[in-house]
């Protein structure tokens, strides 16, 4: 039995490709979770994740997790429509045409203006899935939903009596596209800006000190983009990784001087020195440039996506499941990244 922490990446529709990792994580076995950090979709995967566990185990959540994507389908328009008229080609080139068309408008548009909704789809979907007092009790796998304060800019990570459906709204709150989230008199929107995801929560002493991270915005881009959908795509997904990069290049630094070091009489800094790092990451062909496709909502769409997570999961773990409680095989942080 692996024992492993979980970080999963938020990324909007793109989440529909942690649900396709975590679905063969699920129907593989072997793997003991010790704890799940989430941020956006992440947030909402990793709440599904650990309900569904609990109620029913792995094939209880998988079902949480299908449900999810297929009710948050369902609850947008585009997915409405694809529902309703199968019979109607929705070709994804004049969607995504469509759905830019409708961005640039919105970037007008204020979500508190009083002709936009005030109320989130999302809390729907979550009302309807999740077992708040499940989640917030211990009977769960530990799990940490991260959020940025709007007012300082700093992140707050939720765990435990705290993950309230605020707390999820808050974490996949996009502030060009829903009002913040008020919890305690403080406003958040999506903890993408400091923690996509946060890592360090999963640095606690008695959890796994394996740490696989499912990252669904790529950190590299062989071509530079030149429209102006694509900069403003590409300047978003840097934006959305610094966070991750940043704990990766901070953890790679400190295990550098840890490990030469010699023994540690602190049992936090063996227990950080020690930590083994993973990544199941989806391929820039998967994760496509344009902005618009993380709203992409379509059936179709999710169930795509979530195809291509289950093979990357099949790929990894081809390649790299032995390597668990031996050695990392994430990419090295002090080094120029390359892609093959």
């Amino acid at each position: 039995m692996n024992r492993i922490s979980l970080a999963l990446q938020g990324g909007g529709a793109h989440g529909a490709f942690t649900w396709g990792v975590l679905d063969v994580l699920l129907e593989e076995g072997g793997f003991d979770i010790s704890a799940v950090s989430g941020t956006s979709a992440g947030a909402l995967n990793a709440a599904c994740l650990v309900t569904g566990l609990a109620q029913g185990g792995p094939d209880g959540a998988r079902t949480r997790l299908h449900d999810l994507w297929r009710l948050v389908s369902e609850q947008s328009p585009l997915g409405a429509v694809e529902h309703s008229l199968p019979f109607l080609p929705m070709p994804r080139h004049m969607v995504h045409s469509m759905l830019e068309r409708l961005r640039a408008m919105g970037q007008m548009i204020s979500p508190y203006d009083t002709a936009m909704p005030a109320e989130n789809p999302l809390r729907a979907v979550l009302e309807r899935l999740i077992d708040f007092d499940l989640l917030q009790s211990r009977a769960v796998v530990p799990t940490f939903v991260s959020a940025t304060r709007v007012d300082d800019g700093s992140a707050r990570v939720f765990t435990g009596a705290e993950l309230t459906l605020d707390a999820l709204l808050a974490s996949a709150c996009l502030p060009n596209l829903f009002r913040a989230v008020t919890i305690d008199g403080v406003d958040y929107w999506d903890g993408g800006y400091m923690g996509n995801p946060t890592l360090t929560p999963l640095f606690a002493q008695d959890l796994a000190d394996d740490i696989l991270i499912v990252q669904v915005t790529p950190f590299h881009r062989a071509q530079t983009p030149r429209s102006v959908d694509d900069i403003v795509s590409r300047v978003t997904e840097i934006t959305f990784n610094s966070s991750l990069m940043r704990d990766l290049r901070t953890l790679a630094e400190i295990q550098k001087l840890l490990n030469g070091g010699g023994g540690h009489a602190n049992p936090q800094l063996s227990r950080i020195a020690r930590l083994r790092v993973h990544m199941i990451a989806a391929s820039p062909q998967d994760a496509a440039p344009s902005g618009v496709a993380k709203l992409d909502t379509r059936w179709s769409e999710l169930t795509a996506l979530a195809e291509s997570g289950r093979q990357a999961a099949r790929d990894w773990l081809q390649r790299h499941r032995g390597d668990l409680a031996h050695r990392s095989t994430a990419p090295n942080m002090l080094e120029p990244f390359t892609s093959t």
